[in-house]
């Protein structure tokens, strides 16, 4: 599977924290990582579309942390749902080395693992929502 730089954000979310942490560590070691904006905790209004009108509107709130960081050169940022510093800081630094050779292939692995697993997940969830569904032509009668 490939992975884009843009999906980064999502699947990595979704990875466990110490994982995440090991490979923060380890890119940390190795080639340093400068924190350009530190964690910060913000809301942000969640756009919704009106499914009859086709307007948009605010549903409400969501509470974010983003984090931006620089390694090698190569700025990276994060923004993850509720208020998770570590984990914001941790895959800021993923996005930053992910065009670098060197820890490219572990984290396309580290996230195609993780879409296994969430699609999996989602399988389950299917599977249990289509057991429950009701065909109205078998009700006539």
């Amino acid at each position: 599977m490939s992975i884009k730089r843009e999906n980064l954000n999502y699947i990595l979310q979704h990875v466990k924290i110490e994982t995440l942490k090991k490979l923060y560590k380890k890119i940390d070691e190795k080639l340093g990582v400068m924190i350009v904006s530190k964690p910060s905790s913000q809301t942000l209004l969640v756009p919704v579309i009106d499914p009859i009108s086709g307007g948009e509107f605010y549903a409400g709130e969501v509470l974010v942390t983003s984090t931006i960081v620089e390694v090698n050169k190569n700025k990276g940022w994060s923004m993850v749902q509720d208020d998770h510093e570590k984990l914001s800081l941790y895959i800021a630094c993923c996005d930053a080395v992910f065009e670098s050779a060197e820890f490219k292939d572990e984290i396309i692995k580290l996230c195609n693992e993780t879409k296994l697993d969430l699609e999996n997940k989602q399988k389950t969830v299917n599977k249990k929502v289509n057991s429950t569904r009701v065909n109205f032509d078998l009700m006539q009668g």
